[in-house]
């Protein structure tokens, strides 16, 4: 058996799978035999804001972090380093793919071979009650420091893969471990060419299937087109096949990013409405701010739950959002909490509880002059909110996707070149191809900023 070059890993990451990760702290060391061997360790400037738990965790700092090498800067070392070694980690697959993150990142595919300690200690060791590392380290009489230095973690992992080694009888479980995956079987594609699926590009967009006389029968999204249709043609349940044997056509669009993939696959869905998608023709509901009067002509807000509908107001996906805006508004404009349903109770507001309560309740404030108040904050409500712009990666290195809201409402999406310098809507509106706003558009943006909230970049309308 030819000797094995290990290659130990550990790193510091931030963000969750499937989404990219960025490494700020990564570590690695060479196993060879016995022999074992520091190589490379290194904090790495992400590029971007870190969040305040990797602060806390590691005592990194953005500041800190701007004197640091970029994954990019490093990323030839690191590739030198792993060049014919196996990857070995507590959580391999997990290492692996924030080394992919990285690496498609700035725009090449990294692949090696790797040994997960985690499921190595399940096989050698079985029926211990937990397999993370601080209790198996523990329980081995292994040296573990839970420290900011990934250093001292890659001794611990090494020290621990020895021992493995020791109990794998002439690694016979690690080169189980190491056997190339058999490949699925995919369902022989009975009315188009298995080549043109094959010939599918490996990039972010959407894709549709046609059926004989060139009917869109179904659209996806994907962050890889070729392998997201591939692995229709892998599945094996009803649906699938039903699907399958329906399509004689594959069409697709490239997107350069995941969002615009998403976004234009909500867009084709309610436009062509084809048979085989099934979950975003459902009926959704949304919460709105809406006024109405009382018997005593005072105009009063409340939260509806209704049918989502196309509309230039601002929707609520769930009623807790739509019970902090309603508060938002009624401290900003003095409303009466009674008046606008944060109140319950029959009778009169406190001052002390309600300060931005003028008296519209106790009759101390003309019912005039209080509604005046109430179309402020609905013109607030649906003028107001935010305007800004998500920029993403474009269908090429020369261009850069872009995504516009304006008064909280999505507009649509375009591409631009990198080197158009963009500071109002205005240029934007050439460039930009319109867009319903939906109750998936909405869910989509609102999930992506909230993962996302360095990439919004406020802009006047």
């Amino acid at each position: 058996m030819p000797e094995r070059k290990f290659a130990i890993i550990s790193m510091t990451t931030f963000g969750y799978k499937p989404n990219p990760l960025r490494i700020v702290q990564l570590t690695i060391s060479k196993l060879k035999g016995n022999y074992y061997e520091p190589v490379f360790s290194t904090n790495i400037n992400p590029e971007e804001r870190i969040p305040n738990y990797i602060q806390q965790k590691t005592g990194l700092s953005d500041s800190l972090l701007l004197q640091e090498p970029t994954f990019s800067e490093i990323a030839i070392t690191i590739l030198k380093e792993l060049e014919d070694h196996i990857l070995v980690g507590h959580n391999a697959s997990f290492l692996h793919y924030a080394l992919q993150s990285e690496f498609k990142y700035l725009g090449y595919s990294f692949k090696i071979p790797q040994l997960c300690t985690l499921r190595l200690a399940k096989k050698l060791i079985p029926n211990m009650t937990n397999y993370e590392l601080p209790y198996l380290t523990s329980v081995l009489n292994i040296p573990f420091l839970a420290s900011n230095d990934m250093s001292d973690t890659n001794v611990s992992v090494s020290i621990l893969f020895q021992r493995l080694i020791s109990l794998d009888e002439n690694e016979k479980v690690i080169s189980k471990f190491l056997e190339p995956k058999v490949e699925k079987e995919h369902i022989a594609p009975k009315n188009i060419e298995y080549q043109k699926l094959n010939a599918l590009p490996n990039t972010p967009g959407i894709y549709k299937f046609q059926n004989q006389v060139g009917e869109v029968i179904y659209v996806g999204k994907a962050k890889d087109i070729k392998k997201r249709v591939l692995s229709h043609f892998y599945n094996s349940s009803d649906k699938e096949i039903a699907l399958c044997n329906a399509t004689y056509h594959v069409d697709y669009e490239p997107t350069g990013s995941e969002l615009i993939a998403l976004l234009r696959e909500a867009d084709l869905i309610d436009k062509l409405d084809p048979p085989f998608n099934y979950i975003q023709k459902k009926s959704y509901i949304t919460y709105h701010i809406t006024p109405q009067k009382n018997k005593k002509g005072v105009l009063q807000l409340k939260i509806e739950r209704r049918p989502f509908q196309h509309s230039p107001t601002e929707i609520f996906l769930k009623r807790g959002d739509a019970i902090k805006r309603l508060i938002e508004l009624t401290k900003k404009f003095r409303l009466c909490p009674l008046q606008t349903g944060l109140k319950s109770k029959l009778g009169r507001c406190t001052h002390d509880e309600y300060m931005e309560c003028d008296g519209v309740c106790s009759g101390n404030e003309e019912i005039g002059l209080y509604n005046v108040k109430v179309e402020k904050a609905l013109d607030f409500l649906n003028n107001e909110n935010d305007n800004y712009v998500v920029f993403e990666k474009g269908r090429s290195k020369e261009e850069r996707s872009f995504v516009l809201i304006l008064h909280g409402v999505y507009q649509g999406y375009g591409f631009l070149d990198n080197s158009q310098s963009v500071s109002s809507v205005e240029d934007l509106k050439d460039m930009l191809d319109p867009k319903k706003h939906s109750y998936h558009t909405a869910m989509i943006i609102s999930s992506y900023t909230k993962r996302n909230p360095w990439k919004i970049k406020p802009i006047n309308s």
